[in-house]
C-alpha cells in the first residue's frame, strides 16, 4: 500500500510517499528558493554564443538561463543535412523573445537549464506541441505498442508530439483524447499569455505538489493525506481528473502530520551517513560535490556460511538498501559503490541483477555502468532536485567527510511548525534552546522572529547552546515564570 501525505501548512511545503507506512521519496519546497523545473517563461535572449552554439536567456531570475541550439523548434524542423551546416546565430537573434520551459535547476554558479521544446504533463501523455515524435512508455507490453502508436499517428499534426505513459497500457481511448484536449487547451492558454505579457515574465508555475503527484500516482496508490485546507481543495480538484480518482482525505488532528506518521523521524534518519543494515552490516555515504561514494561494510555480520556466499549474500542486502537510499535521499550524479570484494564474474552478476531489478522502483532515470577493473560499481542517476542532504544542511568543516549542520532555514521552519502547535494555548511566551549558528542567524535577521511572533500570537525567547545540535522546547508559559527560571538555570 502507498500514499501520499502533503504537508502544506506554514511556508515550508513537504510532499511525501510512503510504502507500507515507510517513507520511501520526499522532497521539500521552501519559499526563498522554490523549484523552478517545468516553470514556462517569456524569457529574452542576452547573448548569442556562436562558439558554444547556445544562448543565455534572461527569464526575470538572478541568472540567465542557458539555452541550446538542440532545444530550438527551429532546430529540430530542419532535415539532417540542414542541421549540420546551420549555426546558431542563423536560428536566434539578441533582443529576440522566446517561449522557454526550466528542464534543470540552478547549479552552482550555473543558472537554470532551458529548452524551447516545451511539453505539458498529463497523468496519460505528455504533449509536446513542437517536437514532432510520438514515444510510447517501455513498461508497456509489446502487444499493445502497435495500437498506441496507430492512435498517436491519427491524432498528431505536423509538429506535435506525445509520449505515452504506462498508464494508457489497457488504452482507455475516451480518457487520452480528453486528456490531450486539455493540454491543447493549456498551451493555447500559454500562447495567449506570451502575446499579452512583456519579456521576462514567468507565464505558468505548477503549484508545488503537481511534479511529485505526476510521477507518484499509480495504481498502487490508495489515498492522500494533505493538512491544508486550500491545497486539499487543489489537489482534489487534481486527482477528480483521473478515470478512477484517489481518495483525497484532509487531516486537521493537532499533532503535526509528518510527526503523526513517523515521516519527521524517516527524514532525520537521511542526514546521517550510515545506514545500519538488518544483518548487522552497514552502508556509509560520503557526499561530495563532484561524486557520491557508497562504502559496504561487513559489520557484525559473519555468516553462517563461506566467506564467498558470506560476502554475496551482504552485497546482495547492500545492493536493494543503497537503491531505497538514492531515492529516499535524492542521491543523483555519479556513484561509486565499494562493494566488499568479490573474486568471481557469477557473483559480480548477481549483484548487477540485484542492482537492475531494483531501478523499476524508482522513477528517476538511472544508468548502470557495472564494476571497474578495480571492483568498484559505477553508476549514474539524473538530477531533478536537490538531494535532502543539501536542502536541510550544510557542511560546516569541510575537511570531515560528515561534518554536516542543519541549516538557520531547516531550523526556523521547524520553529514556525513548534509554534502552531502552541497557537491555541494559552501561553504568553515559549522559550525554546538552539544551536548556537541558529541564534546567530536570528540575531542578524530580528525580523523573522518577529514575523513568526505575529503570526502565531506568542512571545518567543531564544536561548543558544554551544553543545546541542539540535532545538528543544524548555518551557511555554508566562514570561516572568520563563525569566525566572532561566535565571537559576545560569546560576
Amino acid at each position: 500500500m502507498q500514499r501520499v501525505v502533503i504537508n502544506a501548512i506554514g511556508m515550508e511545503k513537504r510532499t511525501a510517499l510512503l510504502e507500507n507506512e515507510k517513507l520511501i521519496e520526499c522532497a521539500v519546497h521552501r519559499p526563498t528558493k522554490s523549484p523552478l523545473t517545468g516553470n514556462i517563461y517569456k524569457g529574452k535572449v542576452q547573448k548569442v554564443l556562436p562558439g558554444m552554439q547556445a544562448v543565455f536567456v534572461d527569464i526575470g531570475t538572478s541568472k540567465n538561463g542557458f539555452l541550446h541550439k538542440d532545444d530550438l523548434p527551429a532546430y529540430q524542423q530542419l532535415s539532417g543535412e540542414e542541421q549540420k551546416k546551420v549555426s546558431i546565430s542563423n536560428l536566434i537573434k539578441e533582443g529576440e523573445s522566446i517561449l522557454v520551459q526550466v528542464v534543470k535547476e540552478e547549479t552552482g554558479d550555473k543558472g537554470v537549464k532551458l529548452t524551447a521544446l516545451i511539453s505539458f504533463t498529463g497523468h496519460l501523455l505528455v504533449y509536446f506541441p513542437f517536437t514532432p515524435h510520438i514515444g510510447i512508455s517501455k513498461k508497456i507490453k509489446e502487444s499493445q505498442r502497435t495500437r498506441l502508436q496507430d492512435w498517436g499517428d491519427s491524432i498528431m499534426g505536423d509538429n506535435e508530439g506525445l509520449i505515452i505513459r504506462t498508464g494508457c497500457e489497457e488504452f482507455p481511448e475516451v480518457e487520452m483524447n480528453q486528456e490531450l484536449e486539455n493540454l491543447r487547451r493549456q498551451l493555447d492558454e500559454v500562447l495567449k499569455s506570451f502575446d499579452a505579457k512583456k519579456a521576462p515574465a514567468l507565464l505558468v508555475q505548477p503549484y508545488f505538489f503537481y511534479p511529485l503527484l505526476e510521477r507518484w500516482l499509480n495504481h498502487d496508490v490508495e489515498e492522500i493525506i494533505v493538512d491544508d485546507y486550500e491545497t486539499y481543495h487543489q489537489v482534489k480538484e487534481y486527482a477528480a481528473s483521473f478515470q478512477n480518482p484517489f481518495k483525497v482525505k484532509l487531516y486537521n488532528e493537532k499533532e503535526p502530520l509528518f510527526s503523526k506518521l513517523g515521516i519527521e523521524t524517516d527524514i532525520e534518519k537521511t542526514l546521517s551517513p550510515l545506514v545500519w543494515l538488518k544483518n548487522g552490516s552497514s552502508l556509509y555515504f560520503n557526499v561530495t560535490e563532484a561524486l557520491t561514494v557508497i562504502d559496504v561494510n561487513t559489520g557484525k555480520f559473519t555468516g553462517k556460511k563461506d566467506r564467498s556466499k558470506t560476502v554475496v549474500e551482504t552485497n546482495k542486502i547492500a545492493a536493494k538498501e543503497i537503491m531505497k537510499q538514492l531515492r529516499l535521499r535524492n542521491i543523483a550524479g555519479m556513484i561509486v559503490i565499494d562493494f566488499i570484494t568479490m573474486q568471481s564474474n557469477e557473483d559480480k552478476e548477481q549483484i548487477n541483477k540485484v542492482l537492475r531489478e531494483a531501478l523499476k522502483n524508482d522513477p528517476t532515470t538511472m544508468i548502470l555502468h557495472g564494476f571497474t577493473k578495480m571492483g568498484l560499481f559505477e553508476m549514474t542517476r539524473k538530477k531533478e532536485r536537490p538531494p535532502l542532504l543539501e536542502t536541510l544542511a550544510t557542511k560546516y568543516d569541510r575537511h570531515m567527510m560528515d561534518g554536516y549542520i542543519l541549516r538557520p532555514e531547516t531550523f526556523y521552519y521547524r520553529m514556525e511548525r513548534i509554534l502552531k502547535e502552541y497557537t491555541y494555548e494559552d501561553d504568553e511566551a515559549i522559550w525554546i534552546e538552539v544551536p548556537g549558528h541558529y541564534s546567530d542567524w536570528l540575531k542578524k535577521n530580528p525580523d523573522k522572529l518577529k514575523f513568526l511572533e505575529n503570526q502565531h500570537g506568542i512571545s518567543v525567547i531564544v536561548s543558544p547552546s554551544s553543545f546541542n545540535r539540535e532545538m528543544t522546547v524548555r518551557q511555554a508559559g508566562k514570561i516572568d515564570e520563563i525569566r525566572s527560571r532561566m535565571l537559576k538555570d545560569s546560576h
